[in-house]
């Protein structure tokens, strides 16, 4: 029993360990260093997602960063899964790898919102709930022109989604487990763009990216 206990331990340990690094790869940073030359963390929001590379750096730039981040999570599945075999595993890389993303080492604990690599290990654990939280949630950026504003809806969608299958067709609850904590990670990392969007200060899609006074 107790070497069942640290093997579980051990895979949960490594598991984190693996999706941490690929999720703290930092790509945004490095499109803005190769396409522009700027470090991003000192333009518009800070972050190195594809919304504040958008701004910042251009259109082309954010479509690569973007897939970039999805990627990272679609991988830290992928590689869980191929080594462990355990679909807990699994969840817990992906989750490592929103952490890595959000808060990565490589950039002095910096890093984006987390929507992307959410969405790409998403799409590996549950493609239906992905496509069903982004057909939901992507319409709110659109119409509002706000990048936060479907970033916090597909925070609640996800893990809604999940309940729903876990309710209605016996779903995972390695993955609902993953929706609420993953929503619960995205909307910390909201938090300053929920207090812009109360004021109506919250920057919109075609506002340029300003560099950050020092």
């Amino acid at each position: 029993m107790f070497y069942f206990y640290m093997k579980m331990v051990t895979t949960y340990l490594l598991a984190a360990f693996v999706g941490y690094f690929l999720g703290a790869f930092p790509t945004g940073y490095i499109v803005g260093r190769l396409w522009k030359g700027i470090d991003i963390r000192e333009y518009g929001s800070g972050r190195t997602g594809g919304a504040n590379i958008l701004r910042a750096v251009g259109a082309f730039p954010a479509v690569i960063t973007a897939l970039g981040d999805v990627g990272k999570g679609v991988v830290a599945v992928l590689v869980a899964r191929a080594l462990w075999h355990n679909e807990a595993a699994a969840v817990v890389a992906a989750l490592a790898a929103l952490v890595g993303h959000d808060w990565s080492v490589f950039l002095g604990w910096r890093g984006g919102a987390g929507v992307t690599t959410t969405m790409g290990a998403l799409l590996v654990l549950e493609p239906v709930a992905t496509l069903v939280a982004a057909l939901l949630g992507f319409p709110v950026i659109a119409l509002s022109r706000y990048v936060s504003l479907g970033s916090l809806a597909i925070a609640f969608l996800i893990p809604l989604v999940l309940l729903g299958k876990r309710l209605l067709f016996r779903g995972s609850w390695e993955h609902l487990a993953y929706g609420i904590l993953a929503g619960g990670i995205i909307i910390f990392a909201h938090r300053s763009n929920i207090g812009r969007l109360l004021k109506g200060t919250e920057r919109r899609i075609g506002e340029a990216g300003k560099r950050r006074s020092r």
